[in-house]
């Protein structure tokens, strides 16, 4: 049995765990039990216990927040030789394990931020990251790594690193809970899913809604999700006049997800920098196409022309054009409602597990 060592800054069961960490806990949580022996090792959070078993995965929490990367090393270091590989999630801050660690290692790689960040945060921190980031090739170009996506694998070629030591394993889904639940909407709804931070660029979509309401009357936008950036949301809304044709829904269960997605006519992806772009395959098994901006990540999860539409990044004018084809051209939209609900069947957890055990055993 191959043990397994994952670090990554948080576990499923913290309170700011988003797609990163439902990634690697839904594929690991698949790997045969009589192959591998998977433990994560991650930051502590307020009332949770400092170990616990979930799904079968083993969970250590070490350190806090914000020097987790630091704190562990120690740990590490003692306990190297328990694990038969350790995979290092990086993710923002690496924890260079390269230069501590001699052990079989082997690196997942969601995507890397570079100028993005500055979008997201106040200067000193972006900066830090912005730093840590470009630090990654110096340290890690001799390194295995698994990427989510194409895109993520030909950022990582260009450290450089060699093609034959990246593997790529996407987010994968549960093919049998997502479904359409509900007729589209009358008037049509605009849905977006996710974290509310800066990068994801809801705002994008908030200030088009009132040009899209000319030509499109009655259409709306839903929201589902959390974040730092809600009230700033809140106030470009009331900004651009549209505060009652958006609706904040909130953190919302999935079976409300479900239900979003499968009543929205398109689901609006204007974020500025992905791994992958899970939400857009949800959407398509919801019988839901995707309008997503043209950035890596988001056109590997869209299939342009095929499964949804791609507009250029920031361009108020694309979205908008694109926007009003696929709300105004039902057959066009039926045509691809279709080809996105059956390349999204494609994307199933074991399926993607499978995969990951092949990675995991080369």
């Amino acid at each position: 049995m191959k043990k397994i060592l994952l670090i990554n800054w948080r576990d499923i069961k913290n309170p700011e765990a988003g797609g990163a960490e439902i990634y690697y806990h839904e594929l690991f949580r698949r790997l045969p039990g009589t192959e591998f022996d998977i433990t994560v090792l991650s930051h502590h959070f307020p009332g949770a216990p400092h170990s616990e078993v979930i799904d079968g995965i083993k969970v250590l929490r070490r350190g806090g927040k914000w020097l987790f990367n630091y704190e562990i090393i120690p740990y590490l270091i003692r306990n190297k030789n328990k694990y038969d590989l350790i995979i290092e999630d990086l993710n923002k801050v690496p924890f260079f394990t390269p230069l501590y660690l001699r052990s079989n290692r082997l690196h997942l790689v969601m995507h890397f931020f570079g100028k993005e960040i500055f979008r997201e945060t106040l200067f000193p921190a972006a900066l830090y990251v912005f730093c840590m980031e470009k630090l990654v090739p110096v340290f890690y170009r001799k390194e295995r790594f698994i990427a989510i996506s194409e895109s993520t694998a030909q950022e990582i070629e260009r450290f450089p690193v060699s093609r034959d030591r990246i593997g790529i394993v996407e987010p994968g889904i549960d093919s049998s809970f997502y479904s359409p639940t509900l007729p589209k909407s009358d008037p049509p709804v605009l849905a977006f899913m996710g974290r509310l931070m800066k990068y994801k660029n809801t705002q994008f979509v908030i200030r088009a809604l009132a040009r899209l309401r000319e030509a499109i009357p009655g259409c709306t936008l839903e929201i589902g999700g959390a974040g730092e950036y809600l009230s700033a949301l809140q106030h470009i809304a009331a900004q651009c006049n549209v505060a009652e044709q958006v609706k904040f829904l909130g953190r919302i269960s999935e079976e409300e997800k479900r239900d979003l997605l499968s009543r929205a006519s398109l689901f609006v992806n204007p974020s500025a920098k992905e791994g992958w772009g899970i939400n857009n395959i949800e959407a398509n098994l919801c019988g839901t196409v995707s309008l997503s901006s043209n950035v890596p990540g988001l056109r590997d999860s869209v299939s342009d022309g095929t499964t949804g539409l791609l507009y250029s990044p920031d361009d108020p004018d694309d979205f908008h054009r694109k926007a009003v084809s696929l709300l105004t051209d039902k057959e066009l939209r039926a045509t691809m409602e279709k080809a996105a609900l059956e390349r999204a069947r494609g994307f199933d957890w074991n399926h993607m597990a499978r995969k990951l055990a092949d990675c995991l055993n080369t």
